[in-house]
C-alpha cells in the first residue's frame, strides 16, 4: 500500500485514517512518501509519532526523509 502526504498539516490525519485502513485490510507494510521538506528533528519526530499507534510494528526511513515504510502488526 503506497499513500502520498501532500503536506504537513495533512499528516497527522493521513497517518491516522491509512494505517487503520491498512490494518482491516490486513496489509503487512504502508510506504509513506513525503511531498513536502522534513528537517532531521522532524524525521525522528515523525517516526515516533507513527510507532505510537498500536497497530505498527515498527517505522523506518528509506531514501533519506523521503519515504517511510510502517510495517502493520497483526
Amino acid at each position: 500500500m503506497n499513500t502520498k502526504i501532500r503536506s504537513r498539516t495533512a499528516f497527522p490525519r493521513v497517518l491516522e485514517e491509512t494505517l487503520g485502513k491498512a490494518y482491516q485490510e490486513g496489509k503487512r507494510s504502508v510506504d509513506f512518501l513525503l511531498l513536502f521538506p522534513v528537517s532531521e528533528q522532524e524525521r525522528d519526530q515523525i517516526i515516533l509519532q507513527t510507532k505510537s499507534y498500536s497497530v505498527v510494528l515498527d517505522a523506518k526511513w528509506r531514501f533519506g526523509t523521503v519515504l517511510f515504510t510502517t510495517y502493520i502488526r497483526h
